[in-house]
């Protein structure tokens, strides 16, 4: 038996659709691509406000880390 259609609200364009059924209870957006970049943008705001991850990317390790990669692929960002 195909399980019942729950209908969503996306929250950036307000237009019905329907969720993945393995993400029912927690997909917010619909496949819209500007939804898609709301949603990324929302996603990482909440990501970069707790405090535990406001300084990932940064301290002497990860400087050091970022360098010895650019030393290893040399043009990566002319292509």
């Amino acid at each position: 038996m195909k399980p019942e259609t729950h209908r969503c609200k996306c929250l950036h364009c307000k237009m019905l659709f329907v969720p993945d059924y393995r993400n029912r209870g927690r997909q917010k957006y619909c496949s819209a691509e500007e939804c898609q970049q709301t949603s990324k943008r929302a996603r990482q705001q909440r990501w970069l406000s707790k405090p535990e991850n406001r300084a990932h990317f940064r301290g002497a390790e990860n400087v050091q880390r970022v360098q010895e990669w650019r030393k290893a692929h040399p043009g990566y960002w002319k292509r």
